[in-house]
């Protein structure tokens, strides 16, 4: 609701707008009238007032000096000019000073109220960002005053390889940072992957709220259970839960409660985010069994918004109901292979190949096997952005013969693997062309409304794990890159053409102008309009 203050000096003018039309069917609470400018300031220091119209000519003070004040002391206010004489200088001090429109004398009532409607709804949208800026301001506090930074960075060391893993120094190091693990216990990870934003959200402004991510998921996903939650040196978020040497963690707790924090972080935050439950490791295998769910998030880009069990994608699964024999994991595989390691695998499916050769495993293992491992082939062709058949030919990938027996697909695989693992040596780095692909992408249609899904979407990656890229190659958010982007081409039009400004917001990206000329601001020090008087007056 909206309170709205008429000013008129004219009394059946006044009384015209005020009561003659019906506001019924909007959501003003109160109307206030005043007959001068001096009235109309006792008012708005009195009262809470969302909405101004005015006359301009008035006796005494008139419109635009009541605007001016507005401006100083109430800028949150929106003001709708009355004037009885078309002209452009009246409406050109109007707009500069920051009127929200104008309607000439005599009013019509429909015009009038259509104005008013469109700036009900821009307050609205002021409210909403205000509280969103409140959010923000709220968590940037607590974020100052209560980060736990030596457990955090006790955590970071560790994944990052630069903590000794002795039990005597991890003991000490636990029991100073007030841990409750010992060098024998597990620890079970939680990739926290935030896959988009659907607020506008600087870099600095997106740190601190992925802090109040954090402790938000401290207190749904960890809850009364022992364990903390905190980010990587790679700004991967996770928590991690802690677990005696015997401990079984409840699983289908941990899912719901994962699923619960994905709904809220939706609901309360404004973002989307997906949950990668992994498996108790010991210490020393905690980096590991991460890399396999990040391995997980980047292979997801069709089920957003989720939550993804490990013990259910990875692993070792049995199969073969004659023997029973055990396949290895194609997902930690994958892994292996997407991270440079095709020698190492060729290792170990050599070994596992030979072992089922004692164990003479059966047909359908051997099938099973040979679809798993194809489909892994084909995983990693699809995750780094080419076709497979850059890789192999197609009487390689559809070999009748190579499941014939274990010889025969150790031999087939090995060479696959080879081949697999010097396509992706020979190429440009990932993360290069990956990064030069967004960019090209938002160059093109940075007029559009771009969303973080739909640029991931382009370059068949994981949102989340984009966004990480991104910023770790270039330094900024994608949100960042696409505002600067934004603001230089404005600046370029504002500068090389006579547009108005609002078409110019329009052609960069910005349906809403007052947050265009807000954000142009900010980036530049200067409005839109001051920033064309400068630069053309300089050609």
């Amino acid at each position: 609701m909206v309170s709205m203050l008429v000013v008129d000096d004219e009394i059946y003018a006044l009384k015209g707008i005020a009561q003659g039309i019906d506001w019924s069917d909007l959501p003003i609470q109160s109307i206030w009238e005043a007959e001068d400018v001096f009235q109309s300031i006792r008012v708005l220091e009195e009262h809470p007032v969302d909405l101004v119209i005015s006359d301009i000519e008035m006796p005494g003070m008139n419109g635009l000096e009541l605007l001016r004040w507005i401006r100083d002391n109430k800028p949150q206010t929106l003001t709708i000019f009355l004037t009885g004489h078309a002209r452009f200088d009246y409406a050109q001090e109007a707009m500069h000073n920051g009127c929200f429109d104008y309607i000439l004398k005599p009013v019509d009532h429909d015009d009038l109220k259509s104005i008013v409607k469109r700036a009900i709804t821009e307050i609205g949208m002021r409210r909403e960002r205000q509280q969103i800026e409140q959010l923000v301001d709220a968590n940037r506090r607590q974020w100052t005053s209560q980060l736990p930074i030596l457990v955090e960075r006790f955590w970071q060391e560790l994944l990052a390889g630069r903590v000794r893993l002795s039990p005597e120094r991890l003991h000490r190091q636990m029991e100073s940072y007030q841990i409750p693990l010992t060098a024998s216990s597990k620890v079970l990870p939680v990739l926290l992957s935030i896959e988009q934003w659907d607020i506008e959200l600087d870099a600095r402004d997106e740190s601190i709220m992925e802090y109040a991510l954090r402790k938000s998921a401290a207190e749904i996903i960890l809850g009364n259970w022992p364990g903390t939650v905190l980010q990587d040196r790679n700004e991967l978020n996770m928590a991690l839960l802690y677990l005696d040497e015997s401990e079984i963690a409840d699983r289908d707790l941990l899912l719901r409660r994962c699923a619960e924090y994905v709904q809220a972080c939706q609901i309360y935050f404004h973002c989307r985010v997906s949950c990668y439950v992994g498996e108790a490791a010991a210490i020393g295998g905690l980096a590991g069994a991460l890399e396999r769910l990040q391995h997980l998030e980047r292979a997801n880009v069709s089920a957003p918004q989720s939550v993804q069990d490990a013990a259910t994608q990875a692993g070792i699964e049995t199969v073969g109901t004659d023997t029973g024999i055990p396949i290895p994991s194609f997902t930690d595989w994958g892994a292996l292979l997407d991270n440079g390691g095709h020698e190492q695998l060729v290792i170990q499916l050599e070994e596992t190949l030979k072992r089922w050769q004692v164990e003479q495993a059966s047909r359908e293992a051997l099938e099973l096997f040979h679809y798993g491992f194809l489909n892994m082939l084909y995983r990693a062709a699809y995750l780094k952005g080419f076709s497979i058949y850059d890789v192999y030919t197609v009487q390689e990938l559809k070999d009748i013969q190579a499941a014939r027996n274990s010889q025969q697909l150790m031999i087939w695989a090995g060479r696959m693997v080879t081949k697999m693992g010097q396509a992706l040596a020979e190429r440009p780095r990932d993360a290069s062309a990956v990064i030069a692909k967004v960019k090209a992408f938002i160059q093109e249609h940075v007029h559009t409304e771009l969303t973080r899904d739909g640029i991931a979407a382009h370059v068949y990656r994981n949102p989340a794990y984009l966004s990480r890229l991104f910023r770790k190659e270039t330094g900024l958010s994608l949100s960042d890159y696409m505002t600067e982007l934004r603001i230089e081409r404005a600046k370029h039009f504002l500068v090389e053409t006579n547009d108005k400004v609002s078409n110019i917001a329009e052609e960069v990206g910005y349906v809403h102008f007052s947050y265009f000329a807000k954000l142009f601001k900010k980036m530049t020090g200067l409005s839109p309009q001051d920033y064309r008087k400068k630069h053309q007056n300089l050609r």
